[in-house]
């Protein structure tokens, strides 16, 4: 299974590693047993992140620092921002260009009002966050993987280097390889694939899909997409029923309502590649 999601830069003469919150004190155990004898582990326990996100992310933190412009997807630099020095990514959980920002926590709420005082800027909560990271087809720790899901079943395999996979240099060696690897070559059984429901009503985690009269899979998030203006979910889907373009059903307070399996993202996401 998958024990966490998370976000790793190399600074040079270090790793920056940020942690899922509600998984860190199971990865610090994990970091503290694996971590090699020559490696000094700190746990940094006074930083905030703060998201920057949409369309005129670049021009609000290029006022602050110019080289954020220079910034392509999944780029990390340290910077000063209005003061506080920062690790900040391009990179974010919304499907949109825009930044993520590790600063002190008593940095945090100064640095933060800096940039809402900029007039293209406005708080957001995680409602916003959620119907985003949904439409570009991200997945969520806890609801859309977990330590019960590989990631091949997870569509996630793009995250595995061919030279850990069969054939490869440095075949397998990392925990799960067996799995992962038969999954790679001879297919999971089951997959994370998107679901549009017909209607205006969306289908929330934990409602039951079924191909004819056989449960077939279950959702694991679902919302209204603003975006794409109608309702979205995602789910793990027996293989077979994967295809896009499959009609299946799903059963919404003991009515079966029918949905289309369709390729993720919703949307295409906007990352400044």
């Amino acid at each position: 299974g998958i024990s966490d999601d998370l976000m790793l830069a190399n600074l040079g003469n270090h790793i920056f590693l940020v942690l899922n919150a509600a998984c860190k004190d199971d990865d610090i155990a994990h970091l503290k047993a694996h971590t090699a004898e020559n490696c000094t582990l700190e746990i940094m326990t006074d930083r905030a992140l703060l998201a920057l996100q949409g369309p005129s992310a670049e021009a609000v933190l290029s006022a602050l620092d110019a080289r954020a412009g220079q910034m392509r997807f999944m780029d990390v630099a340290e910077m000063t921002l209005d003061g506080a020095d920062c690790v900040v990514s391009r990179s974010g959980y919304t499907g949109e260009d825009g930044y993520e920002i590790s600063v002190a926590g008593a940095d945090a709420e100064p640095l933060a009002r800096a940039l809402l005082a900029h007039e293209d800027v406005e708080p957001i909560g995680l409602g916003a966050r959620d119907s985003l990271r949904l439409e570009a087809g991200l997945c969520l720790y806890g609801n859309d993987i977990d330590t019960t899901t590989t990631p091949v079943e997870a569509a996630l395999e793009w995250a595995i280097q061919k030279v850990r996979r069969k054939g490869g240099e440095r075949e397998g060696g990392f925990p799960g390889a067996d799995v992962i690897l038969d999954h790679l070559e001879n297919g999971a059984p089951r997959r994370r694939v998107g679901l549009l429901p017909e209607g205006r009503a969306p289908m929330r985690a934990g409602t039951e899909i079924f191909a004819g009269g056989t449960k077939v899979g279950e959702v694991t998030s679902g919302a209204y997409g603003p975006s794409i203006e109608g309702p979205m979910s995602m789910a793990y889907v027996a293989t077979e029923h994967a295809a896009t373009g499959t009609t299946l059903d799903g059963d919404v307070r003991g009515k079966r309502m029918p949905v289309t399996v369709a390729d993720l993202p919703f949307r295409p996401a906007n990352f400044k590649r």
